[in-house]
């Protein structure tokens, strides 16, 4: 993995809301990892942790509060020529996690789909365009017909078809996929996820995959990174995440996932959480975890970890882990 080209460098990202009077919501803390080309990153924690959030801010439909995001080089934040900011939404693209919601109603498939074609004039003639789209709908197995049809005619995973066709039709590089199959039928999950994979093997892309289901992500990504309360818990390759999760809450997270051998799932033990989470606003300056934490020592309760390497590619911020590998 050393070798491979990153793609994507996120520096010490902030993404703060203010919410109140003196009252701030650190949706996205300090937060740094890279993507190499053509990879899968993972991204995983509760509902809330910022990983939504993150992926809008990287993909800029979200200013940053602070740090970067270098996109091939590039600061998407920076101060950018038009033609610098044309390439890289042409670049980046995103699949929305709500196919019901992402999809403008009162347009016809063949419109919505063509979109990114229109504002970056990659058809020469209402024919080309046609056919572009036509093309890209039968990638994600959807039907030359189903172009003159509007969204309420589909079913949700065949929504998330054209989300995903749309996605597509500028040649991107990059997509972040934003929780989504989390509004599917299980059934059609497997479908979505399937497409996803080989479309990358096909056109070489790389993906930032958000969810909170870990059975999918462990399926999908080579890596993966833990987010809790705004802030980078764990990262890792996705088999030595799974193998050996070092991070309290990670191991937490994955005691809780269902083991399909049924012996295995009665012996083991489940890592229960007690405790209540923290308010998101003005959160203290400790481990954001420590309230739940059955090993929080007082250290935690008074200082913020730092993300260190634990083991070669293992990264934890944990005061309770060594760091060897410095």
């Amino acid at each position: 993995m050393s070798e491979q080209k990153v793609i994507l460098e996120v520096k010490n990202l902030k993404r703060y809301f203010n919410v109140g009077k003196n009252q701030t919501l650190k949706a996205v803390d300090n937060v740094s990892f890279t993507v190499y080309k053509g990879e899968t990153f993972g991204l995983v924690g509760e509902s809330g942790c910022g990983k939504s959030t993150l992926g809008r801010t990287i993909i800029r439909l979200y200013g940053a509060t602070g740090g970067e995001v270098l996109f091939d080089g590039v600061n998407v934040h920076g101060k950018l020529s038009g033609a610098q900011s044309h390439e890289l939404s042409r670049r980046m693209q995103m699949i929305f996690q709500d196919p019901y919601a992402s999809l403008n109603p009162r347009m016809k498939v063949m419109d919505i789909v063509a979109e990114g074609i229109d504002a970056h004039g990659l058809a020469k003639s209402a024919q080309e365009r046609a056919q572009m789209v036509i093309d890209l709908l039968e990638v994600v197995g959807l039907q030359e017909e189903h172009a003159n049809r509007f969204p309420h005619e589909f079913s949700g995973g065949q929504r998330q078809r054209i989300g995903i066709a749309r996605a597509l039709a500028v040649n991107p590089d990059f997509i972040i996929a934003d929780e989504p199959i989390s509004a599917l039928d299980v059934s059609i999950q497997a479908q979505v996820i399937n497409l996803l994979k080989k479309l990358q093997e096909q056109r070489q892309l790389t993906y930032l995959f958000i969810a909170h289901d870990l059975s999918m992500v462990k399926h999908i990504s080579d890596r993966v990174g833990v987010m809790y309360l705004g802030s980078m818990a764990e990262l890792a390759s996705s088999q030595e995440l799974f193998d050996n999760p070092l991070h309290p809450y990670t191991q937490a997270l994955l005691s809780a996932i269902p083991l399909p051998d049924p012996d295995l799932e009665q012996s083991r033990s489940r890592v229960v959480l007690e405790g209540s989470i923290p308010s998101p606003i003005n959160l203290p300056e400790c481990c954001h975890f420590c309230s739940r934490c059955p090993k929080a020592t007082e250290l935690c309760k008074k200082k913020a970890p730092e993300m260190v390497e634990a083991q070669p590619g293992h990264w934890v911020a944990c005061h309770l882990i060594p760091s060897p590998c410095k």
